[in-house]
């Protein structure tokens, strides 16, 4: 079956029925209730509006889990993805996918994007001969171009063995890289024209080689480092000040630790996510390790903007690699992750304030389907996800566009 959007199913259905004002009641399991007429006459609706978009051929997968390779600027949406030609910056044209510029040759990226204003930063992952640049878009072409005070792509060398690696940036202009060794957690930072990237900063010890980190951003744009670690079974969280050296970290505020519990293999597991609402509240999405039916695998952290964090919050017992967008001017979230039980990229909303998600939504349904990726800023239009699946010529990245929460009436 093809990657498909929950519209296209309904409509699907509907072509079976011969009655020009006959209904479909939708129930199955994992499908919203929907009643639709067939002249296209919306009687009600419960699931979330989408709009597919088109394939587009990739030569890497969609992850690593807390990157994110899309953004929204100069009223387009943005893509930084690799094909057999490179690594391309890409502008989405209604449905599809454009190439506007050539960043590097190299054809095995895993980008990770921060848009500061008229420019965004860009991290082209690849281990640990990784690099950096930077574009500036220019309003009277609706382009980016490379930023004229570094042009060229930044040598960055990481820890070899890093599953993966983030940026943020903090009051000063200076940006932050961090990602994981087999044994620990490592930042660097980079002054502008960011030419050049620091020495190694050590900031946790004692993980596993499965662990990872996420440079997160923070209130008063301040920087912080979220990781998991497998060892202790619980998540990690450090905070750097603005007006700090670069060396001032906070100790470890570990996050949710009362949540913990002895169950399968632990609170923790190497996938998280990040979003920062307007008010300072920090979310993350993260798996756990509790592996146990009735139980959270797919969950929240949130941080309020006094820097304590609530217990844990559960998603779903089922699922994989979320990520989490906020939606401010409907003051709800929506985490979007893999389910591999039911081959689809799934989501559920919650309140930002009381948190409590509702039932599961379909996205993409695709076998394979996985890695899901989108935006790290607050978006005021509706957001766009990406996920790739694996074939015999490398990755095809399937899309759709969230018009819209779940809704019910006229």
């Amino acid at each position: 079956m093809t990657a498909t959007t929950l519209a296209a199913a309904c409509c699907m259905a509907l072509c079976a029925v011969g009655s020009a004002k006959a209904q479909l009641q939708l129930a199955q399991e994992g499908m919203p209730t929907a009643e639709i007429a067939l002249d296209a006459e919306v009687i009600t609706r419960t699931e979330p509006a989408l709009t597919s978009l088109r394939t587009l051929s990739v030569t890497a997968h969609t992850g690593e889990k807390p990157q994110s390779k899309l953004w929204f600027h100069g009223d387009h949406w943005w893509a930084v993805l690799p094909d057999s030609s490179g690594t391309w910056l890409w502008r989405l044209q209604g449905t599809r996918w454009a190439r506007a510029i050539r960043l590097s040759p190299w054809t095995n990226t895993r980008a990770d994007v921060l848009p500061v204003g008229d420019l965004v930063h860009i991290l082209l992952f690849r281990g640990q001969q990784s690099g950096s640049l930077s574009l500036q878009y220019h309003l009277e072409h609706e382009a980016y171009g490379r930023w004229q005070d570094a042009p060229e792509l930044t040598s960055l060398v990481l820890p070899a063995k890093a599953e993966t690696a983030t940026l943020a940036g903090d009051a000063r202009g200076r940006l932050w890289v961090g990602a994981d060794s087999a044994t620990e957690i490592q930042i660097r930072w980079s002054d502008p024209p960011y030419t050049h990237w620091s020495e190694t900063l050590t900031l946790a010890v004692g993980i596993t080689p499965d662990d990872i980190c996420a440079m997160v951003p923070l209130k008063h744009r301040d920087v912080g480092v979220l990781w998991s670690n497998q060892k202790t079974r619980q998540f990690g969280f450090r905070v750097h000040r603005s007006g700090d050296a670069p060396k001032d970290w906070s100790e470890d505020e570990r996050p949710a630790a009362t949540s913990g519990m002895d169950l399968g293999l632990g609170m923790s597991d190497d996938h998280l996510n990040v979003a920062l609402s307007a008010n300072g509240t920090l979310y993350a999405a993260v798996k756990t390790s509790y592996d146990a039916a009735g139980y959270p695998l797919v969950a929240l952290l949130v941080r309020r903007p006094n820097g304590v964090w609530d217990p844990l919050y559960s998603v779903d017992d089922e699922g994989s690699r979320p990520i989490v967008i906020i939606d401010e001017p409907a003051q709800q979230l929506v985490v979007v992750y893999s389910s591999y039980r039911d081959k689809r990229i799934v989501c559920r909303y919650s309140p930002t304030e009381q948190i409590a998600f509702g039932r599961r939504f379909d996205l993409i349904i695709h076998p394979g389907i996985n890695n899901v990726t989108s935006a790290p800023q607050r978006l005021s239009v509706p957001p766009v996800i990406l996920a790739t699946v694996k074939d015999s010529s490398g990755y095809q990245a399937y899309g759709v566009q969230l018009a819209g929460p779940p809704r019910t009436g006229p």
